[in-house]
């Protein structure tokens, strides 16, 4: 993985062969209410849709999850659109569970806030 870091933001690369095939985005919390001081965000994963199912995706969110250990944060928060099943079950299959805070979307869908407690497992 390759990275590119501004002081408010992260981005991680995945490369395969010479080629970008995955993205991280990630930093502090988009909402000034959130808890900068417990509370990392993951901006975006995306995954090339031809290498899905290769692992690629839950090595990238594993690096999230680094990144909150390093920055001695004990909880993940994300936004996902509510129609986007194959994002949500990947999320879901990862640990993070909604917290009840929806947020007005596009095409009359709202994206579903999510958040990952580690808690114990630092």
């Amino acid at each position: 993985m390759r990275s590119i870091q501004s002081d408010a933001t992260t981005v991680l690369c995945a490369v395969l062969e010479r080629e970008i095939v995955g993205t991280l985005a990630m930093g502090p919390p988009l909402e000034s209410a959130v808890d900068a001081a417990a509370v990392g965000q993951l901006y975006q994963i995306h995954v090339r849709p031809g290498c899905w199912g290769q692992g690629i995706g839950s090595q990238l969110h594993a690096a999230f999850v680094q990144f909150l250990r390093d920055a001695s944060l004990d909880t993940g928060l994300l936004e996902v659109w509510e129609r986007n099943t194959r994002a949500r079950t990947f999320y879901t299959r990862h640990g993070w569970k909604p917290d009840g805070h929806p947020r007005p979307g596009p095409c009359d869908a709202s994206y579903v806030r999510m958040r990952l407690n580690l808690g114990s497992d630092f």
